[in-house]
């Protein structure tokens, strides 16, 4: 059985029961238990197809090269995770980096043995609960139907059963605040303590997953007290309830980052560095733009970040200084131009709603050349965001858990534009769009029925088109045929990230391998596909460049190193490499110029005085070759 017939089937089944539970339990004259087993009807349709969906894509997916051959984020939560389950459960300085996921994969490979299918395996299972979490959160505030239509769009959304089996802590974001969002759900109908402790608690962990969810806290405590629809009194002690919740888990991490990292730190401490990322002078998408001094790995990040830091003030730092110097650094370059930061702020708010998947480290479209159950139409961003917004609108003045959904899809959707955006990031803020979306499909049929959809349908259709066009997809798509066809507006992506990221992993791989070849030549193939679709970037010329060295085709990487100086004229480093290839080949005087030129773009390293040094040796300038040597000791401090 086919993925595409397997899932169609699965959505046949889930129409039949749809029809059949609304046939027999109308909202206005079912019973109590009549309606309660409906609803555990339905929660069980909606975890079934959201598993089985699930299940489909991690098996046609399990032998895909950005699964098997991990790097950056997922092979730094796999190298962490398992340094945890070795015992190494407090660590030694303070969270760069959030710690709930590689704590998750540390107990999973403690229980379990370092197996990441297995921890796929459990993150589907978990991630196929939030269509039955958005459902329970939605049922007693929007109604069944809207309650169902939200579960479905969760079961079958394409981009979460993407990440889903991924290793990325992408879903558990989406899981816990969708965890939270139900909590504070049944908590608002009593006005429960504990209910309010429970959600605390929750956004409490999901923090550990993305720190910038801490926002939602001191927003929800705020609409608590001041929102005479959110609770009846004792507001202030709810209000204390949810807060201290969050604490119970916060507070346990600032505790240890304390013992082990000498810092009171609430979380992590890379914020500055991130808000710098989203708002300096190289940055003009408001995507994740490559800093010169930054190493893309995860590895290096926090280190390049500190050492650039030092440098520029001359001193040692600590972890909560260097983000608070990064702040400023932003903020400096924001108050110097206002209005170029408006712009990157206009991009960024483009980006994160519109229906195109930004790429991370991994890429949603890449991959989807080999997972048949993405190519099916299945709803993406592109079909709930506009229907959420739309649901929003009309549920403006919605007072309880329907406010409170604005709230969050507020605070959060700014903290995101307020950085930089990836598509992963958006994932998050899903339990919040699915209810507004359901709502909005079942508020319109209403209108429809009644005769009055004329302005809610507009609304949608201005927001289809904000949302979608201009369409952003690769050319062999399907939706960017359609939209060529239509002569509506488009432009083609590239996939050249996914392709860069896999040949660079290749070629990692190649180091250890007993016969690198086959892992050289794959490498090749990948980044040779990367440049093909993309040829602004030095680096992809560089690493292609390393591989044919690698191979022993020296003149061939030579050509390519100076396609990326032409492209980034100020990398040392490609000038010192290129010194040395020239001086493998026998062209000792475009070495001796290529030496030179690394040693005038950054004085301070001592590789090419060396390298340099030693040429001249060979060349017999003695007097000239001792003195570089000697510089090169001085600027290593020997």
């Amino acid at each position: 059985m086919t993925p595409g017939t397997l899932s169609g089937r699965m959505i046949a089944m889930f129409e039949r029961v749809r029809h059949r539970v609304f046939r027999e339990t109308r909202e206005h004259n079912e019973g109590p238990e009549t309606g309660a087993r409906a609803d555990r009807l339905l929660l069980l349709g909606l975890v079934l197809a959201a598993l089985v969906l699930r299940i489909v894509h991690l098996v046609t997916v399990a032998g895909s090269p950005y699964l098997v051959h991990l790097s950056l984020d997922p092979l730094a939560y796999d190298e962490w995770g398992r340094r945890i389950a070795s015992g190494d459960w407090l660590g030694s300085s303070v969270f760069y980096q959030d710690p709930l996921y590689p704590y998750f994969l540390g107990i999973v490979y403690a229980l379990f043995g370092h197996s990441t299918l297995t921890a796929l395996a459990i993150q589907i299972l978990l991630g196929a609960l939030v269509p039955a979490l958005t459902f329970s959160a939605a049922r007693a505030w929007l109604g069944r139907p809207a309650a169902f239509l939200a579960g479905a769009l969760a079961a079958l959304y394409a981009p979460a059963i993407y990440y889903d089996a991924l290793l990325l802590k992408t879903w558990m974001e989406a899981f816990l605040l969708a965890a939270a969002l139900a909590a504070l759900s049944r908590a608002l109908v009593p006005g429960s303590d504990r209910g309010f402790a429970l959600c605390g608690f929750l956004l409490g962990l999901g923090c550990l997953a993305r720190a910038n969810l801490l926002l939602l806290l001191p927003a929800l405590a705020v609409w608590i007290l001041v929102d005479p629809s959110a609770v009846r009194a004792p507001k202030l002690r709810k209000a204390l309830a949810l807060l201290a919740g969050a604490a119970i888990v916060l507070g346990a991490v600032a505790l240890r980052n304390r013992v082990a990292g000498g810092e009171w730190v609430l979380t992590t401490s890379q914020a500055g560095q991130n808000f710098y990322l989203g708002n300096n002078p190289l940055n003009r998408s408001g995507e994740y733009e490559p800093l010169p001094f930054v190493g893309a790995s995860p590895k290096h990040e926090e280190k390049d970040f500190a050492r650039e830091a030092e440098r520029r003030l001359g001193r040692d730092l600590g972890p909560s200084e260097i983000s608070r110097y990064w702040f400023s650094e932003a903020f400096a370059w924001i108050r110097a131009h206002p209005v170029d930061w408006l712009r990157l702020l206009t991009r960024k708010f483009r980006l994160f709603w519109g229906a195109y998947e930004v790429p991370d480290n991994l890429d949603y479209y890449a991959t989807m050349e080999s997972a048949p159950l993405l190519r099916l139409p299945l709803p993406g961003f592109g079909l709930v965001a506009p229907l959420g917004l739309v649901g929003a609108f009309l549920l403006i003045r919605r007072g309880g858990w329907p406010r409170a959904l604005l709230i969050v899809l507020a605070v959060y959707s700014a903290s995101v534009i307020l950085f930089y955006v990836f598509a992963r990031y958006r994932i998050a803020l899903l339990p919040v769009l699915f209810p507004l979306a359901g709502f909005c499909l079942v508020d319109l049929a209403r209108r429809v029925r009644a005769g009055g959809a004329l302005v809610p349908a507009l609304g949608l259709l201005l927001a289809l088109a904000v949302v979608n066009l201009p369409l952003r997809a690769p050319a062999d798509s399907w939706s960017y045929r359609f939209a060529s066809a239509l002569h509506l507006p488009a432009r083609a992506a590239s996939t050249a990230t996914a392709h860069f990221n896999l040949g660079v992993t290749y070629a990692q791989e190649a180091q250890s391998a007993a016969d690198p070849g086959p892992l050289l030549g794959l490498a090749e193939s990948e980044l040779r596909e990367a440049l093909r679709q993309e040829t602004r970037y030095a680096k992809v010329y560089v690493e292609l460049g390393k591989v044919l060295a690698r191979t022993g085709r020296e003149r061939e990487a030579i050509v390519l190193y100076r396609d990326a100086l032409r492209v980034e004229p100020g990398l040392w480093k490609v000038q010192h490499s290129l010194g040395i290839l020239h001086r493998r080949v026998g062209e000792a005087g475009e070495a001796e110029r290529s030496f030179r030129r690394a040693m005038e773009l950054e004085p301070r390293q001592a590789d090419s005085p060396q390298a340099l040094g030693e040429l001249l040796l060979e060349e017999g300038r003695r007097d000239e070759a001792e003195e570089l040597l000697r510089r090169a000791r001085s600027l290593r401090g020997m």
